[in-house]
Order: C-alpha cells, then sequence, then structure tokens
C-alpha cells in the first residue's frame, strides 16, 4: 500500500509543479483535464490548440470531458472535406472523462451510457440535445458523424477507446468493470466493424506518462558502415525497410506522427507518386527498393554509432514523409519487405544559424506541399518569433517546441492561433476565425492578409493581449453566469471584434488607430457591457429556430454584420457614425 500511496503523493506534485508552471490561472479540476489528455493522446503529437479543441467539460457535458476524432491517425479538427481524398482505412475516437477523484466511480459510466447512444445516433434531433447538451460537445459528436458518412464507402476500422483517467491508487472495482464493458458494448453498436476498449489510468500510469521525456533517442540498424564526410556530421546509410518500419512507429503499433516537421506532416494520399511507392513495395521482383526511390533526410540533434546500430537523438523526417507513410502502411497490411532496404540520409545541422531551415526547404522543394507547410522560413515568421517574446509570448514556428520545453500554456502562440486571433480583430471577420480550416487561414489568398511585412510588427503582440486579457474576462465571468453554450471561443472572437470598435470609437479603425489602444483599456465593465449585448444577440438569433445552435450562428457573417450595426448602434460605447 506504501508504494501505491507514494504513486498518488508523487502525482499530486506532479500536477502542482505543471500547473504553476503551465496554468498558473487556472483551476486544479480544469488543468487536470488538459494533463490527463495530454497524457492519454501523447502518441498522436497534438499541440496546445489541438489538446484544447477536444476538451468539452463544463455544464452540460454528459459527463464527457474530452473527445477527439483521428482519421489515418490524423486528428480532425473540422471538417472531413480536406481529407477525402485519403483512404480513411481507420477511424479512431476517444472520449476522455478526467476526475481529481481518489477512486472510481460507478457513476462516471452510469452518465455515459445514457447519452453517448444518444448523440452518436445519426437520426439525433440536434435542437432537442441541445437543451441538455454543451455546444461544444454536440459539435464535435456531430463531427465524428460527419467523419462516419463521409467515409462510408471506404469500408474502415473504427475503433473507441474510453479514458477514465483520476487520482486513483487501487485498480477499478469489479463494479465499475463491469460497467465499463457494458458501456464498450454499447458503443460496438455505432456501426460495424466498431471496437472499443476501455483504459483506466490512475496514479501511477499518469505519473509513468507524464515522466516521458520530451527528448526522443532512437535507433536504426543499418546494413552497411555508414558514409560519413569531413565537411559536417552527418551519415548516409542504407537501413532494411523491416528496421526503418521499426522507427518510425511507436510502441503501440502508431505511425510517430512526432518525427514529421508538423508544416509538412500531411500525407497526400492515392496520387500517382503514392501508388507507384505502394506498388514498388508489394512487388514480388528482386530488385531493391532503392533502386527506385529517393529514401528519406532526416535532421537531428545528435548522432552517433554504436556497433550495428546508428542512434539517433531528436530526429525529424524532414524529407520522405509520403515514401514513409507508404512503408507504415504496407507493414500495416502484413507486407514483407524480402530483404529490401531504403536509401537514408542523416544530418546534424549547426544549432546557431539557418542550416536547418535551408536544408528543410531544400530537400521538400520538388514536393508539393499544403498551404503553408514551408512559411516557417520565412522572414516575417522569424520577426515575429522575435517581436513577440517582448511581449511575453513563444511563437511556434514549428509545432510543440516550446510546448515541449515546459512553457505556460498561454504563452505559447502557433501560427494559426496568431491567424484566427488577427483576422477576428484586425480583419473584422470573427465568422472566418472560427469556422475555417488552416488550409485557408495559411493558404496564400488569406495569409498574405495576416502575415505581411507592411503590418506593423506590434500590432500583433496587441493582437494577443487583447484575447488574453477577453479569455481572462470570460473566465471569471462564466463562473457565476454560465456562457450562453458554454464555448468559449465562439465569446472570445466576437468580443474581440466588438473591441475594435468600442476602443477606438471609430467605425472603420486603422492598423494605426488599433496601435493607440492598449489591453488595459479593456475594464470589466466595457467587456460586461460587450458581453451582455453578445448574448442579447445571440438569444435573438436564436429565437424561434433552436437547431440552428450557437457553433452555426458564430459562424455565420450575418451574424457578424448584425453585431457590428448593434455595437455601433449602443451610445454607451459613443462611436464615431
Amino acid at each position: 500500500m506504501a508504494v501505491k500511496s507514494n504513486d498518488q503523493r508523487l502525482l499530486d506534485r506532479v500536477l502542482e509543479d505543471k500547473r504553476r508552471l503551465l496554468a498558473p490561472n487556472q483551476k486544479m479540476d480544469d488543468f487536470f483535464n488538459y494533463f490527463a489528455a495530454s497524457a492519454a493522446l501523447q502518441d498522436f503529437d497534438l499541440d496546445i490548440d489541438e489538446l484544447r479543441d477536444g476538451i468539452v467539460d463544463g455544464s452540460h457535458d454528459c459527463g464527457v470531458d474530452g473527445l477527439w476524432v483521428f482519421v489515418d491517425d490524423r486528428y480532425m479538427s473540422a471538417s472531413i472535406d480536406r481529407h477525402k481524398e485519403f483512404r480513411g482505412k481507420k477511424i479512431q475516437l476517444v472520449i476522455l472523462q478526467a476526475k481529481t477523484s481518489s477512486g472510481y466511480q460507478e457513476t462516471a459510466f452510469e452518465k455515459l451510457h445514457y447519452h453517448l447512444p444518444l448523440l452518436f445516433d445519426m437520426d439525433r434531433n440536434a435542437g432537442e440535445l441541445a437543451d441538455s447538451t454543451n455546444a461544444k460537445l454536440l459539435d464535435r459528436t456531430g463531427r465524428f458523424l460527419n467523419i462516419l458518412e463521409a467515409l462510408a464507402s471506404s469500408f474502415q476500422e473504427i475503433s473507441i477507446r474510453v479514458v477514465y483517467a483520476t487520482r486513483a491508487v487501487e485498480p477499478p472495482h469489479p463494479n465499475v468493470k463491469a460497467k465499463g464493458n457494458r458501456l464498450a458494448r454499447e458503443l460496438e453498436k455505432v456501426a460495424s466493424r466498431t471496437k472499443c476498449q476501455i483504459d483506466y489510468l490512475g496514479a501511477a500510469e499518469l505519473r509513468e506518462l507524464a515522466g516521458r521525456g520530451a527528448s526522443t533517442v532512437l535507433t536504426m540498424t543499418f546494413i552497411e558502415t555508414p558514409m560519413s564526410t569531413s565537411l559536417g556530421e552527418g551519415y548516409v546509410c542504407l537501413v532494411r525497410l523491416d528496421e526503418y518500419y521499426n522507427f518510425i512507429t511507436s510502441h503501440n503499433d502508431a505511425l510517430r506522427l512526432e518525427l514529421f516537421e508538423s508544416n509538412v506532416r500531411d500525407y497526400a494520399g492515392r496520387t500517382a507518386v503514392n501508388t507507384a511507392i505502394e506498388g514498388t513495395l508489394k512487388s514480388s521482383h528482386r530488385e531493391d527498393f532503392w533502386w527506385f526511390n529517393n529514401g528519406v533526410t532526416i535532421v537531428a540533434e545528435e548522432v552517433r554509432i554504436a556497433g550495428k546500430k546508428i542512434v539517433v537523438t531528436d530526429p525529424q523526417i524532414v524529407n520522405g514523409l509520403q515514401t514513409s507513410h507508404e512503408i507504415f502502411n504496407h507493414f500495416q497490411g502484413s507486407g514483407r519487405h524480402n530483404d529490401r532496404s531504403i536509401l537514408v540520409r542523416i544530418i546534424v545541422p549547426p544549432s546557431s544559424g539557418s542550416a536547418r531551415d535551408v536544408i528543410i526547404r531544400a530537400t521538400n522543394s520538388q514536393t508539393e506541399l499544403p498551404p503553408g507547410a514551408l512559411r516557417a522560413t520565412e522572414k516575417i515568421q522569424k520577426d515575429l518569433e522575435e517581436a513577440l517574446a517582448r511581449y511575453n509570448y513563444r511563437y511556434e514556428r514549428r509545432s510543440n517546441y516550446y510546448k515541449n520545453l515546459g512553457v505556460p500554456l498561454e504563452q505559447v502562440v502557433s501560427m494559426s492561433r496568431l491567424a484566427r486571433e488577427y483576422t477576428a480583430f484586425v480583419l473584422g471577420e470573427p465568422h472566418s476565425a472560427l469556422r475555417h480550416l488552416d488550409t485557408y487561414l495559411l493558404g496564400d489568398f488569406h495569409y498574405d492578409k495576416v502575415f505581411s511585412v507592411e503590418i506593423d510588427i506590434d500590432l500583433y503582440g496587441l493582437v494577443l493581449d487583447v484575447h488574453r486579457r477577453i479569455g481572462e474576462f470570460l473566465t471569471h465571468y462564466s463562473q457565476d453566469r454560465p456562457l450562453l453554450g458554454n464555448t468559449a471561443e465562439n465569446w472570445r472572437y466576437h468580443v474581440a471584434y466588438m473591441s475594435s470598435f468600442t476602443l477606438t470609437r471609430l467605425r472603420r479603425p486603422t492598423q494605426r488607430d488599433l496601435l493607440n489602444i492598449r489591453s488595459e483599456h479593456l475594464t470589466d465593465a466595457l467587456l460586461g457591457t460587450m458581453v451582455n449585448l453578445l448574448d442579447r444577440e445571440y438569444r435573438s438569433a436564436l429565437r424561434g429556430n433552436r437547431t440552428q445552435g450557437i457553433d452555426r450562428v458564430a459562424r455565420s457573417d450575418d451574424f457578424t454584420t448584425r453585431l457590428r450595426q448593434a455595437t455601433i448602434a449602443m451610445r454607451r460605447f459613443k462611436i464615431d457614425h
């Protein structure tokens, strides 16, 4: 018993240390949701925004604290439309129940068993469910149903994983496990070929997951002695296909997405090139694989040779993403390697300078990449990283860099987060900030509106300060007066939009006008007035059309126009007509 008690005490210390470091203003219950989600979804390599996107805890959460949907190991942040060209062989749903209690309780599964079948019913009535389900949970479960429908013809495998995380020091009681198994059987009825598992994460398991270091050290067995040069640290070697598969696969047989640079992570699906790679892998001929393939390029912090193995610290596969995915898919489908090999280049660029970025850009120049893929190397992005540090923000040109260093969550700013917040506050399009995927926000057309050397760089710091101030107010405000729909995202972007008018008292403020204001001008009284006005407009828009839902209203450009008119018309704001 002493060991188990120690596990709980040590977990409590870990939780408190991480909360103080990452989210000092959050209550422990709220932070535990994030902590448990980060631990449970560790192998998916989600960034901060993606982890938060799935957290649905709050009033009317139906016993669900978090819900994430993955297609072929990729998190679906919105519509399935962008991914329709993918084979969609595997759909995964992760449901989180996280409680700081010191034991597992039967009531947790009882609530899930009652609500989840209703939420996952294809014929559900969203209007009726809206009375007892918060808007974010309704949207995320609807996202899962849309994915099932969109990929219905691909005969996909569906897996549902329910994670029950607590500070428990004892395993779950047989009665709890019995109700968990009953829930699993019910969820397996969602669609044919659906499998469900229940995972229990107690104090010991959470401690173990939290203790995994951010630094990754992996090994590969090579065929012959690697070649190297005296010009810099790097190696070229041949690696058997099965050894390379082991290198890119985690302990639970999932693709190690953390090995791929976040901005070149997308898999292109059934393109002519990928079909050719698949054909070569399946070929029964004796020709070696590397004869027909350019291989992969890896950059790393450190490389050393140990016998017949090459040991790589913090590897990033910067070229060969499509090849890696095809090899992964080949072996997942019980493919054979036939003693064939792949060409691997491993480079350790200087810690200072731009060599790493140049390598990434050069090795990917022949590949069509998704919008925003190589933005990290642009001057404006490097300038932003430097400038925003003065505002106490850590701008992630590459996903999860500062997260892994333990920087407080609110200080870490992704490229897509900055694009959304700028779009709402400066461009006056809160509906676009909520509605569009990163492919639009970071695509050429919209990207140039947000990221430009013509924009005063201090404006970006103001954008983040305004949104942070609004977020802090909404957190405090909603403690006594729950937000309609109980999802702060819809409120934050629209209040930021309203702030551009109320702070400048101008109907069409320019960049120069906005730079004359400060986030501290957003007093509690002013924010309270704006939130009350927004609440009134939301309720008016929903009146007589409950099925529309808060999320749909918030993403409508018509509602933005309506809110603009209401804000300008309010005499208290004294906005210049």
